[in-house]
């Protein structure tokens, strides 16, 4: 199987089901959705009440519109760092088809993405905020969102994206408009961290529990529930207009925390997502599917509910299917996950399992961002606390040194240890799972021709 077959796989059909599927009461055979969505800066999975992962957090608006749509529970970026998972996002291409593996990487060319795909189907295309993307063709400025992703006092309106839509609709013109938030990138200024008292903080489980820890998770779930009055003034703005009907809704997390083991990480703290798309009519309310799906397919899945045709030199493979039926919960086998510069590994993740693959052991993990001497990070304080009590707590230790040490292997039963806290790789009774997890995980290497699949 050549690369252009294996990234067709999976996909065959999926074209001829959305024009076949059923559509709205009194829609037009040719009226196409418009696109909206909303991206959030490094917040992990496990910031959303309806990921109901234990933790606290407060974000209604967002839980709401999961209610009205359907989210995936196993959705990834392939690489934890911002200008990778943007790329990724924009292209529909995994880092090593495009070279962009962390933020130090610029891509090997200049690649055709969303602008172009959706614009030639006669999108108007437009993005307000955070852009952390390198690109040819560029997307229609929208104001209204601090671009920044580092300011310290960000803002936004909805009032640029109010006159991006009003001009589209009055030229009679579909449009796709991406409001990339910087909340809750650090320094975690905004939102009210009293709301999340610190002695009240439910921290995920491979954390090490202390007072600037726990103030860093409040001050962060503070800046996640502005994130969420943010969409629900878009869901208003889109219900104000009268357009709920007629737009596609998709609320992206982006990739995990800036904490240990979030982002910058292989861990899915780090490169799990949230992803909830409502479409009213079209997309079952109140629906979760597990199946498995990527950044990199979001292009395809907008251009194939545009009506276009997917491009075929792309990653990414249309999620059509699993939108549009109910009962429907495949879209890939696995996920491909690359750790960066800090760390070489790869990860296979699939429904219930995910093997980590560190193949020089010797390697020590170091993130200068949080690690780094001269770091004057918030998350640094955080670390700081961790390498502090590790000195004499023996659990303490345990959960530093699983950031800055790697066996060659580590296998995780995510079902029940979603969290990754339990490294099953040294157990028998899965040595046959790691050797063919390893054998899929090293296929899929070699026919993407990542830099380590002759290891």
């Amino acid at each position: 199987m050549n690369r252009r077959e294996f990234l067709r796989a999976g996909g065959a059909g999926l074209a001829a089901f959305v024009l076949s599927a059923p559509r709205l009461a009194g829609a037009t055979s040719n009226k196409r959705p418009n696109f909206v969505i909303v991206m959030a800066d490094d917040v992990s999975w496990s910031s959303f009440g309806c990921a109901d992962s234990g933790l606290f957090t407060r974000t209604p608006h967002i839980d709401k519109l999961a209610t009205e749509g359907v989210t995936f529970t196993n959705f990834f970026c392939a690489s934890a760092q911002c200008a990778p998972v943007r790329h990724e996002l924009y292209t529909g291409l995994l880092p090593p088809s495009s070279g962009v593996y962390d933020n130090g990487n610029r891509p090997r060319a200049k690649y055709r993405n969303v602008v172009d795909y959706l614009g030639a189907a006669g999108y108007e295309v437009g993005l307000a905020g955070k852009l952390h993307f390198n690109s040819k063709s560029k997307f229609t400025k929208v104001p209204g969102f601090t671009s920044n992703c580092n300011h310290a006092a960000p803002t936004w309106s909805l009032d640029g994206a109010k006159d991006f839509i009003s001009k589209a609709q009055s030229e009679d013109q579909p449009f796709c408009l991406f409001l990339c938030s910087v909340h809750a990138h650090h320094p975690w200024t905004i939102g009210d961290s009293s709301r999340f008292p610190a002695d009240k903080m439910v921290l995920p489980p491979h954390m090490v529990d202390g007072p600037v820890t726990r103030a860093c998770m409040s001050e962060h779930a503070a800046e996640v529930e502005d994130l969420d009055n943010q969409v629900s003034a878009t869901m208003k703005l889109l219900e104000d207009m009268t357009l709920e009907e007629d737009t596609v809704l998709i609320f992206l997390s982006e990739q995990g925390t800036a904490m240990p083991n979030g982002k910058w990480s292989i861990y899915d703290f780090g490169c799990r997502a949230l992803c909830t798309v409502r479409w009213p009519g079209k997309i079952k309310p109140g629906t979760t599917t597990d199946a498995i799906a990527m950044y990199c397919d979001i292009v395809p899945t907008l251009v194939d509910l545009a009506g276009g045709t997917i491009p075929d030199k792309i990653d990414g493979r249309s999620l059509s299917k699993v939108l549009l039926s109910a009962d429907t919960s495949e879209s890939r086998e696995h996920a491909l996950l690359f750790g960066q510069k800090h760390l070489k590994q790869r990860a296979l993740r699939k429904k219930d399992y995910k093997l980590i693959w560190t193949p020089n052991t010797d390697e020590v993990y170091n993130q200068p961002n949080i690690m780094g001497p001269k770091s004057t990070k918030r998350f640094h304080d955080a670390w700081q606390e961790w390498v502090e009590k590790a000195k004499t707590d023996p659990a303490a230790k345990a959960k530093v040194d699983r950031i800055t040490k790697h066996p060659e292997f580590e296998l995780y039963d995510i079902r029940t240890d979603p969290f990754e806290t339990t490294n099953l790789a040294d157990n028998p009774e899965h040595s046959q799972r790691i050797k063919d997890m390893l054998s899929e995980l090293k296929k899929q290497l070699a026919i993407l021709k990542d830099e380590l699949a002759q290891k």
